[in-house]
């Protein structure tokens, strides 16, 4: 009888970002169907409650432990096959600047312990500093088997960093690949749109320009700028959010959902929770009577479960748009951020990004007015490059599986 195959999972979630959560719930449902539902997953969390709260509703085999930092318990790593790095931002500066030389060294230890090395559903941007290139290419390159990129954007830029003998796939963003029936036992919050009316999505998010910074001597990150500070540019980002939101209900009879991604605890808020940003958007609307904001910290199965019940998505989170790329809703992108442009250039659907930082607002609402119009033809669109994306993901994932069966 073959023995289960035991997967380590690194950048395990548990910090409130329903986009990550989807992503690591999507890769153990994923390598379960590959490896049997006897797999046993070890999970690091930074908040382990949150992951345990997760996993409730998903039949399988798991443990959850804090994170470690900077490295794994050995005692753990020894008794993986597989140690899975599932932070989507795992190999980029614009969050955190230390990322890819962290995710180096965990993973050079976690191979040094036995475990094969698998990056899986990851962006991959330009590294700027030259810690991160050296700790890609010496370190982390010779001990990693496969990196499964979710764009053709990242799978270009890892190809300058890495040896030609690396294993680089192209896959696609793994929540695409979560079935209908794993998310039937996750209820969806509760939405009222009357006939007639256009249910709208909202995904936002306190975005900020520059990385975080770590204070070595708390071990804490801190954003470059105050929290609490709104800075013209934030002021700008609530404006543009409130006349987009103002035009949907005037002229489309929007009623407008505010779906969180994000919450944190008070004492990690280095930015705005969703919820927080939320609510100066629809302060500055002038009809705040058609917009919901719905309670944060819940499940991603369940958000998915809402998403597919709307017609239309407006999001600075790329993971709001990703979910209405799961459903084939039409979504129009702010592009605050490479991800969110990349998006759409691979849906080819790059006139449907707008940029909050030179837009114009006619622009803007000519957007969405095409977008609403043209709602059917774009749900085709999307629904065709969603089939192509699961097949090129499959493919990658049954090569991986047939690697490690071997």
């Amino acid at each position: 009888m073959t023995k289960p195959k035991t997967v380590f999972l690194s950048g395990a979630g548990g910090m409130g970002n329903i986009g990550a959560e989807a992503i690591l719930l999507a890769i153990i449902q994923l390598l379960q169907d590959y490896y049997g539902k006897d797999t046993r997953f070890i999970l690091a969390a930074w908040h382990p409650g949150r992951v345990q709260t997760l996993l409730c509703g998903i039949a399988g085999h798991f443990e959850v432990h804090p994170q470690s930092i900077p490295f794994d318990p050995p005692r753990l790593l020894i008794r993986a096959d597989l140690f899975v790095v599932c932070g989507d931002v795992a190999l980029t500066e614009s969050v955190i600047p230390l990322l890819p030389l962290y995710w180096a060294f965990k993973s050079l230890w976690a191979r040094g312990c036995g475990a094969q090395i698998w990056f899986v559903g990851i962006e991959v941007e330009p590294l700027q500093k030259w810690w991160n290139r050296w700790a890609v290419r010496r370190l982390l390159d010779p001990v990693t088997q496969h990196y499964l990129l979710r764009t053709q954007d990242s799978l270009d830029h890892l190809r300058r960093l890495t040896a030609p003998a690396s294993s680089r796939l192209l896959g696609c963003d793994p929540v695409l690949l979560i079935k209908d029936d794993w998310l039937v036992p996750f209820k969806d919050p509760a939405i009222t749109v009357s006939e007639g009316e256009l249910a709208v999505g909202f995904g936002i998010r306190d975005h900020f320009a520059e990385p975080l910074r770590l204070d070595w001597r708390h071990m804490r990150l801190q954003r470059q700028e105050a929290p609490a500070k709104i800075s013209a540019r934030r002021a700008r980002h609530i404006e543009i959010l409130a006349t987009l939101a103002n035009h949907l209900v005037e002229q489309h009879q929007a009623r407008l959902f505010f779906i969180p991604h994000h919450f944190l605890p008070p004492r990690e808020q280095v930015i705005l929770t969703d919820h927080q940003f939320a609510e100066r958007v629809v302060a500055a609307m002038r009809h705040p009577e058609r917009a919901v904001l719905l309670s944060e910290e819940i499940h991603p199965y369940a958000a998915m479960n809402l998403y597919r019940q709307l017609d239309l998505v407006v999001s600075m989170r790329h993971h709001a748009n990703s979910f209405a790329h799961r459903f084939g809703v039409p979504t129009v992108g702010l592009g605050v951020s490479e991800k969110i442009n990349s998006f759409f250039r691979q849906l080819d659907l790059e006139s449907l990004v707008l940029d909050p930082d030179t837009l114009d607002l006619d622009r803007a609402h000519d957007t969405l007015d095409f977008a609403i119009q043209n709602r059917q033809n774009i749900k085709a669109q999307m629904q065709e490059t969603l089939t192509r994306f699961q097949k090129t993901m499959e493919t990658a994932l049954q090569s991986l599986s047939c690697d490690v069966q071997e």
